[in-house]
């Protein structure tokens, strides 16, 4: 079952610090196996066969699945300056890794919706 998480900062006394488009997309542009990606997330509802589509935001990031050898779009940025993703709630999912590694160079902490820490 796959749960929300985010990638959040910490400034001093506890307040949120948001993290900018620009920090992200730097950030982004140094880590293996992610990039930003281009254009809206679409998907097909199987049941209904309807469209859905989720805007870019210009933070949108996609991650690279060796184990099918294709792009899949995992992360994604908002303007409150948080990063928002769904992942199995567990350490060793590859989304979660990549998710810590991106945090730690944004001097961040990637947390689930229960407010348990993963980093």
């Amino acid at each position: 079952m796959a749960h929300i998480f985010h990638i959040e900062r910490e400034g001093h006394g506890g307040d949120p610090q948001p993290i900018s488009l620009p920090e992200w997309t730097e950030v982004v542009a140094r880590v293996e196996g992610v990039r930003m990606a281009h254009g809206d997330a679409c998907a097909i509802n199987p049941l209904t066969e309807d469209r859905i589509v989720i805007p870019n935001r210009g933070g949108d990031v996609e991650l690279f699945r060796p184990d099918c050898q294709q792009w899949m779009r995992a992360l994604w940025w908002t303007p409150e300056g948080t990063v928002r993703f769904a992942a199995p709630a567990t350490d060793e999912d590859p989304v979660v890794q990549t998710a810590k590694v991106l945090a730690a160079q944004l001097e961040a902490r990637v947390v689930d919706d229960d407010g348990r820490v993963y980093n």
